[in-house]
């Protein structure tokens, strides 16, 4: 279910990208979006945050928001605290499969993938293009190295291929077999020049590596993914409460 904090600033992006609110003209105050979307201020004033974020509008108190952009500049941002969250980036985003592999893991990628030295895997490369824009105007998200289990990228075949929906939800599709949680780790890195090339983006320049772990509730890891992600490009934001608070 997406909040309702994203259903306006997905109306208000299509209507800055429509021109309703063209570039340097101001959005309307917060009490009159809150009457017209039939929300809070507070919800509104989310909705703000994240067009903000994303680099669509600028604000200032006593002048308002003022729109700097129709598409987004700083590249993806989301709060993801669930895996219906994390669903919800890949309607947003379009897959490219670059090329697919069988590899056995050494030392090296055995420690990446949290898995025993020996196993092997179908590892497929993949890129996450913005949904905004055409083919030619679109600026890679992230590069994805996906590791399947070889049972599971039998069954799955060439269904990879499709540019929309979450890898996750194609291999319980078409095996049955159902992740419970998801493992993340995240660190900083920098780009090889592999990747660099593959997203548009400077050699050596920082980057956000995400290490994604798909558990099922046998315990079994048949997916792993390693998403690579330039700095300017996605946002990561998690909250945090006191327990008992």
């Amino acid at each position: 279910m997406v909040a309702r904090y994203e259903e306006v600033a997905r109306s208000l992006a299509r209507r800055i990208e429509d021109a309703t609110y063209p570039v340097g003209s101001q959005l309307p105050p917060e009490v009159e979006l809150a009457s017209a979307y039939a929300v809070s201020r507070a919800t509104v004033r989310s909705a703000l945050d994240s067009l903000e974020r994303l680099g669509m509008v600028s604000r200032r108190r006593r002048i308002g928001t003022r729109v700097e952009s129709v598409r987004p500049t700083t590249g993806y941002a989301r709060t993801v605290t669930t895996m219906n969250e994390l669903v919800q980036y890949s309607t947003e985003t379009r897959r490219s499969v670059l090329g697919q592999c069988e590899v056995v893991a050494d030392d090296d990628l055995a420690a990446l993938l949290g898995c025993v030295r020996g196993r092997p895997w179908v590892h497929l490369r993949m890129l996450r293009l913005d949904e905004v824009g055409g083919l030619d105007e679109q600026r890679p998200l992230c590069h994805t190295d996906v590791y399947l289990d070889p049972d599971v990228a039998l069954v799955v075949g060439d269904r990879m291929a499709r540019p929309d929906g979450l890898i996750n939800e194609i291999v319980e599709q078409c095996t049955g077999r159902m992740t419970v949680r998801v493992d993340q780790r995240i660190r900083a890195c920098s780009l090889s020049a592999d990747l660099a090339a593959a997203l548009h983006a400077e050699v050596g320049s920082p980057a956000l590596q995400i290490v994604r772990r798909y558990v099922e509730r046998s315990g079994d890891v048949a997916q792993v993914t390693v998403s690579v992600h330039p700095a300017d490009r996605f946002e990561f934001t998690v909250s945090m409460e006191r327990a008992g608070g």
